[in-house]
């Protein structure tokens, strides 16, 4: 089976998993849905595990599509190291979300509905990852927008949501508009939407030239994509309120599909971007990181936090772009999505088991009762604060270290602002991670939290009896070995769909799955991959960890202190300041107030302006026309026609008296001769 076939049936595989899921939803039992949809995920899996063993890696598969004139429109698939990588990403990291919300969505009315989304949405991305030209990118771009409205809204029930579909939706439809755009340009530019072929006559243009204007335009409006899909300053206010969708659907775009996508795509596009493009990157990423990171520091929702962490982890993102260390971006970006995904897992399993209560402050002293899911998010936040032996650690090191190169090559000393940004988000991403951790798992005076779901007390008090048996030490040793082994297979059975999956994104989250040396980013395999060097400032990583480790220190510290004072049900905190990074800086306001509102007022407005004054003009020209087209009519009939008829009748009488004098009689002839010749000579005499 070659490649494009494999990679076809597996968008097929999808598109089926949805279409069958979708019309027989309510006719499939639960398990049946969940065993179809996973099934699909797991063989998308291999899929692409068999891929990537084959030596297809480097290919660009090329079908006519349609032609227009002499311009050729094909489907293109293209197969590299950078495909590959988001290919199996994507599916890898949906596959564990699938499987967890087959306990999270249980007993769920549109379970099927639900699972029928996921697929689409799998397909969607899969589509962008392996789509050659960027006019297929932008189909599936699109289908990527499409399925995040309908599963932010999947309970449209609620007003909440429902308006969050749309903010989501609108949004986006906002830089997506400047990704066309771009594309078009692009088409006119360089002949053509095939990537390769667009980098492979971007690079033979001179560097001299290289830096125009109309292509810095084109990155520009290619970057508004990105803008919009990866939660970008100013665009980024619809990430939030996504969180109205069911936390398995959060986890997968914040980690493997939607707001990857934008990184990915300028991944992709890179070698066409003009440096100017890539300082406008470079801040708008540090903008982002910034803001997001600040908006994080005093959330009371466990989802909203880790949007706004999201926001800021994004932006770091974009400033690896916009400095030029792509690698180290799409490094981050692997990283990022096993322990975002752990992390919205966990705090799904966290909600689940706490009977849907999101706000932290009604949270604490889980640790104890649901300790899988406590160590697996410690090792999730760990990840994302930046601590060494995880993860995160390494590939926010590679950035920071990177910046720091950057802007000491720069020409002015205030671009160091852009890598001490970068110190300063790590920082604060180990605070507020400590503080989510403390509020949510650690005790507290108060024990805010009394009730929690009574299953899976019962659940975690099974795990323990089961690990007991493994622990346990007889006299016999042969009874000993075989007690151990039913024990531990007994303690492994009865950890659930939820427990399992965060414990493989707790796994992927690990430094040592990415580097045996897990304080040197570039020991790492993913570099032996994508290569990414650097020279200097090796030394940052050491204040990078201190930066952390204080921000852990003060998170533990100031949270300590502020969980004793907290008040449950204020909706938001006391101060000025802290209240506008609550509110993200009332961007969501500052739109409503400037764009939204003036439209919902002018609507009206413009409604009766079209009823009055424009259908008013409309139908009075139209009257005018039908009154002037009736007298044409009039004029048409009773004069034009009337004198048409007269020299008719004139003629023809005229004709049939003229007829009369050709009878045959030669007096006749000679009497009109003389009539004709008198009628000349009074006419001359005249």
């Amino acid at each position: 089976m070659s490649a494009e076939q494999v990679i076809l049936i597996n968008l097929l595989l999808y598109l089926v998993g949805f279409s069958f899921l979708i019309f027989k939803r309510n006719t499939l039992s639960e398990q049946s849905v969940g065993f179809l949809s996973v099934t699909l995920n797991v063989i998308g899996v291999l899929f692409s595990m068999g891929i990537r063993l084959s030596d297809i890696m480097g290919d660009v598969i090329h079908y006519d599509w349609f032609y227009i004139g002499d311009t050729r429109f094909s489907i293109d698939i293209i197969f590299n190291e950078l495909t590959f990588l988001m290919y199996f990403l994507v599916q890898f990291i949906a596959l564990w979300v699938q499987v967890f919300s087959l306990r999270y969505m249980a007993g769920d009315p549109s379970f099927g509905r639900y699972y029928a989304y996921i697929n689409l949405f799998i397909l969607a991305m899969v589509g962008i990852v392996v789509s050659g030209n960027l006019l297929m990118i932008y189909m599936f771009w699109e289908l990527v927008g499409v399925c995040s409205y309908l599963l932010i809204g999947f309970w449209y029930e609620k007003q909440s949501a429902t308006n969050a579909a749309k903010k989501a939706f609108l949004v986006n439809r906002v830089g997506d508009i400047g990704f066309l755009v771009g594309i078009f340009l692009i088409y006119r530019y360089f002949g053509t939407f095939d990537i390769a072929i667009i980098i492979e006559k971007a690079r033979l243009i001179p560097s001299a030239s290289f830096n125009n204007p109309l292509l810095t335009t084109i990155g520009l409006l290619i970057f508004c994509g990105c803008i919009a899909k990866s939660a970008q300053l100013p665009l980024q206010i619809w990430l939030p309120d996504a969180m109205e969708g069911p936390t398995p659907v959060s986890a997968l775009i914040h980690a493997a599909t939607m707001v990857a996508a934008g990184i990915f795509l300028m991944a992709r596009i890179f070698p066409i971007l003009t440096p100017d493009t890539l300082l406008v990157m470079a801040v708008v990423g540090t903008l982002t990181a910034f803001f997001g990171a600040c908006s994080a520091l005093n959330q009371y929702d466990i989802k909203k936090l880790l949007a706004y962490s999201t926001i800021s982890q994004l932006g770091l993102m974009v400033i690896s772009l916009g400095i030029g260390a792509v690698n180290a971006a799409l490094f981050h970006l692997v990283t990022h999505a096993f322990f975002k995904a752990g992390l919205f897992l966990s705090a799904g399993a966290v909600i689940h088991y706490t009977h849907h209560q999101q706000d932290m402050r009604h949270m604490g002293n889980l640790r104890r009762q649901i300790p899988i899911i406590f160590y697996c998010y410690t090792i999730c936040a760990a990840a994302l604060a930046g601590i060494p032996l995880f993860s995160g650690f390494l590939s926010k090191d590679a950035i920071i270290v990177a910046a720091f190169e950057w802007a000491a090559n720069q020409p002015s000393q205030i671009y160091f602002v852009i890598p001490a940004v970068c110190l300063i988000v790590s920082g604060m991403g180990a605070y507020y991670m400590m503080r989510q951790i403390y509020l949510v798992f650690l005790e507290r005076e108060d024990n805010p939290l009394e009730l929690i779901s009574s299953g899976a007390v019962s659940f975690y008090k099974n795990v323990a009896k089961r690990i007991e048996g493994i622990v346990k030490v007889e006299d016999d040793d042969n009874e000993d070995d075989k007690l151990t082994v039913e024990a531990f297979y007994e303690a492994i059975s009865v950890i659930g769909p939820m427990e399992l999956a965060v414990i493989i994104m707790a796994i992927g989250s690990i430094g040592f799955v990415f580097s045996l040396n897990p304080f040197y980013a570039e020991s790492s395999w993913f570099f032996d991959t994508f290569p990414h060097e650097s020279k200097n400032y090796h030394w940052i990583a050491y204040v990078a960890i201190l930066v952390s480790l204080n921000g852990v220190l003060l998170g533990y510290i100031y949270t300590k202190e502020e969980s004793n004072r907290l008040d449950k049900y204020k909706t938001q905190p006391d101060g000025f300041i802290a209240r506008l990074v609550f509110r993200n800086f009332y961007l969501s306001e500052l739109y409503q107030a400037v764009l939204v509102n003036p439209m919902v007022w002018i609507s009206p407005v413009l409604h009766k302006f079209d009823g009055i004054i424009i259908d008013g003009f409309v139908n009075l020209m139209a009257k005018l026309f039908l009154n002037i087209s009736m007298a044409v009519r009039w004029i048409e009939e009773n004069v034009v026609d009337a004198a048409v008829n007269f020299l008719a009748n004139l003629t023809n009488k005229s004709g049939h008296y003229t007829r009369q004098i050709q009878n045959g009689k030669a007096q006749t002839y000679i009497i009109t001769i003389f009539v004709c010749l008198v009628l000349i000579i009074v006419l001359l005499i005249i």
